[in-house]
């Protein structure tokens, strides 16, 4: 953001603020402490249940996004997390992605107190490295018209401190539920790694099995999620899968190195569908999470057998 750019509040608009990858949903307007989530894409295909439709849905333009959480979808788009409030927290702070934001963006600087974090990592700077202290300066001279300097750093600590839910940004050592399995006949692994968990989202993404480098697309595939194959009656329509960023209006060919990922959800059945090989199936886990308390409705209750035979 340039110094004559319009003036902000971070510390207290960041909640408030729209972020061009954190669109608000219809759920988000009408009940601000819930994160809904979509998935896109579709083809139908053979040797896979049928159902009664199939569909392909193509990537959304980038002026209306379709997924409502926020998320990365390249490295050089900012994440802008909002606080996670279900029981099965999520596994980081806002402070935790705020920091992997600036590792990737600036390696060459290190925040000196909590409202620079909060700032860099919800306006990014662009400019050449030397000039960043000038843009904090100026930005901070805007801040300092309407609170002082140890108030702004009291308000970003407080942000920054809160659970953050979201989808997209790639893991790290040591973070949670993160799954890599070989594809067979294939110098290529799946990583399947969460996401927002009001959302039960789940990201998969190829790694070189060698040297767990994340990559884009390495090989030509369809990536499909069809019907439980065990489910009695098909649920829903076999849908082709096509990366996250496209629903963003970013062409395949322009996504960072590395940072394409697919967007599924937990329990869902997938198929990965290679020329020339089998079809590779697997099912996306599920976090475990406290049982929601729900109230009976009102009405009498018929008891059948689930099972039979």
């Amino acid at each position: 953001m340039p110094a004559s750019s319009k003036k902000h509040n971070v510390s207290h608009k960041l909640a408030k603020r729209q972020h061009p990858y954190s669109q608000p949903s219809e759920r988000q307007q009408t009940r601000s402490t819930r994160l809904t989530s979509s998935t896109n894409g579709a083809e139908s295909s053979t040797e896979v249940p049928a159902t009664p439709s199939s569909i392909d849905i193509p990537a959304a333009p980038a002026t209306t996004p379709t997924a409502s959480r926020p998320f990365l979808p390249s490295s050089s788009a900012p994440i802008s997390p909002l606080p996670a409030t279900r029981a099965a927290r999520a596994p980081h702070t806002i402070r935790d992605l705020s920091l992997r934001v600036i590792r990737k963006k600036y390696p060459y600087f290190t925040p000196r107190n909590d409202w620079e974090l909060l700032l860099l990592s919800n306006a990014p700077y662009t400019g050449q490295p030397q000039g960043i202290y000038k843009f904090l300066e100026s930005e901070l001279a805007y801040e300092l018209q309407e609170r002082t300097l140890e108030k702004a750093i009291q308000d970003a600590k407080a942000i920054l401190d809160e659970a953050a839910d979201c989808t997209g940004m790639k893991p790290e050592p040591g973070d949670p539920h993160v799954f890599v399995h070989p594809i067979p006949n294939s110098q290529y692994s799946i990583r399947l790694f969460p996401g927002s968990v009001e959302g039960r989202d789940y990201c998969l993404d190829f790694l070189v099995t060698s040297t767990g480098q994340p990559v884009n697309s390495p090989f030509k595939f369809d990536l499909l999620c069809i019907p439980d194959p065990d489910a009695p009656v098909p649920s829903g329509p076999i849908v082709r899968m096509r990366p996250l960023e496209c629903a963003f209006g970013i062409p395949e060919d322009k996504i960072d190195p590395g940072e394409e990922k697919f967007l599924l959800r937990e329990g869902q059945h997938c198929v990965l569908r290679r020329p020339g090989h089998r079809d590779v199936r697997f099912t996306v886990p599920i976090r475990r999470r406290p049982e929601p308390a729900r109230q009976p409705a009102d009405a009498d209750y018929l008891h059948f057998p689930q099972y039979v035979g």
